[in-house]
């Protein structure tokens, strides 16, 4: 099943906002949350993706600004346990 053109822009604002959020102040966290939130999008989304990007990067080479950014419509990637592997906390005992 193919995008609506609707659903193409949506998915383009959507990728133009991570792209927008990524740019600001990139770190190794946000890389990883644009990747789960590719990675939970429907199929025919997620294949659509690579399409946006070579279009931004196109645009990009004719001097062209990115599409308004939209927030992620799907659903949120879930964090596991803590942050980090590890405390500084004694064990209790």
């Amino acid at each position: 099943m193919t995008l609506s053109e609707a659903d193409e822009r949506r998915v383009e604002g959507e990728v133009a906002g991570m792209i927008a959020d990524l740019r600001a102040r990139p770190n190794q966290e946000k890389e990883d949350r644009i990747g789960l939130e590719i990675a939970v999008m429907p199929e025919e989304e997620r294949a659509f993706v690579p399409t946006v990007l070579l279009r931004f990067v196109a645009a990009e080479g004719r001097g062209e600004p990115l599409p308004d950014p939209a927030p992620f419509s799907g659903p949120t990637p879930r964090r596991r346990g803590n942050r980090f592997g590890w405390t500084l906390r004694l064990p209790k005992g």
